[in-house]
């Protein structure tokens, strides 16, 4: 969803994945105000109330701000995310209890399995995490690699990592985590095929190179 003169003149995209499955998953809210366009999307796909988990790699507005509306339409939907987020957030903000993942647990969403990856303060946030569905080799990996501006083709092969590092460098939102490197490996061997980017393309190809590239970038 683009979102033009956030962050700057060239705008912003905030996407949200929906992975249909026998126990449907939205990844990512998208914020408060952005709730009604998000849920005609969502319904475009498959009916919002059979929704079963809502997710997200941190707490923030664009990430979980519309979280208690997704869960007032869909009354059979849980929050989904690390124990973290739950303990120190989700449990009081939420009208309804967490699902909450320990570090590398997995979960059956019936014909998809996604699997919970602790990646705190990278880029930021101490409740920070990554999803893995392992069905598709797809990791929902929230802010890293963000791309600003509001035209993107939804998946892209091409180099996503200088335009995200541009960002990076202007703006710089990483937490400066002493860990990015070991962190960053964790998700490279997870040997994803897509990278689902909270904001700009999506990429597809090899996942785990991506990552570590990344990491010499982090490090150099």
């Amino acid at each position: 969803m683009p979102a033009p003169g956030v962050t700057g003149p060239n705008g912003f995209t905030y996407n949200q994945y929906l992975i249909e499955a026998d126990a449907p998953l939205l990844f990512h809210t998208g914020p408060r105000r952005f709730f009604p366009i998000v849920r005609k999307a969502v319904a475009s796909v498959l009916p919002v109330e059979k929704l079963r988990y809502i997710s997200f790699s941190h707490v923030e507005s664009d990430e979980c701000g519309s979280l208690n509306e997704w869960l007032a339409v869909a009354p059979q939907a849980e929050p989904l995310c690390g124990r973290t987020a739950a303990r120190v957030s989700i449990y009081d903000m939420a009208d309804r209890p967490p699902r909450a993942l320990a570090d590398g647990e997995t979960l059956s969403l019936g014909s998809h399995e996604v699997q919970w990856w602790d990646t705190p303060h990278l880029p930021h946030g101490w409740d920070c995490g990554c999803i893995a569905e392992r069905t598709s080799a797809t990791l929902f990996c929230g802010d890293l690699f963000t791309q600003d501006g509001t035209l993107h083709k939804p998946l892209v092969e091409t180099d996503i990592l200088e335009p995200s590092e541009n960002f990076r460098k202007r703006l710089d939102y990483y937490a400066h985590c002493p860990d990015s490197a070991e962190l960053l490996e964790k998700l490279a061997a997870t040997s994803p095929k897509v990278l689902a980017c909270m904001h700009g393309s999506a990429w597809t190809g090899d996942g785990a190179a991506l990552l570590r590239r990344l990491a010499t970038a982090l490090t150099s």
